[in-house]
């Protein structure tokens, strides 16, 4: 699997965990909503992370935001990043998230010692 996809696939993990985190059956029908509308591609396949966190804005209002920082936590965990000391109140969720696949790809990149 390239690289690429393997970060595609722990993303749709993490936000089918993130989106969970409201309630077991949440996610799946979030993710059908958001398909339909074009906010995302497919379930396993989110595509354009601001568009996805658009999507998410529509449905669920500043309460998104809740939602956005479970999925960004669940990703840093499976990605294996720290979480950022920095203050979260200025959250930008697409952001946050470019942040965090850049940090993986320069570690998954940096030559062995």
């Amino acid at each position: 699997m390239k690289e690429k996809d393997r970060i595609n696939a722990i993303l749709a993990e993490a936000v089918n965990e993130g989106l969970s985190s409201i309630c077991s059956s949440a996610a799946s029908s979030v993710l059908f909503f958001l398909e339909k509308n074009g906010s995302i591609k497919s379930a396993s396949n989110i595509g354009n992370i601001k568009t996805f966190a658009e999507g998410l804005e529509r449905i669920f209002g500043f309460g998104a935001i809740v939602i956005e920082k479970k999925i960004l936590e669940v990703l840093q965990m499976r990605l294996q990043l720290p979480d950022p000391k920095e203050n979260r109140n200025n959250f930008e969720f697409a952001k946050e998230m470019g942040k965090a696949i850049e940090l993986y790809e320069a570690k998954i990149t940096k030559p062995k010692e």
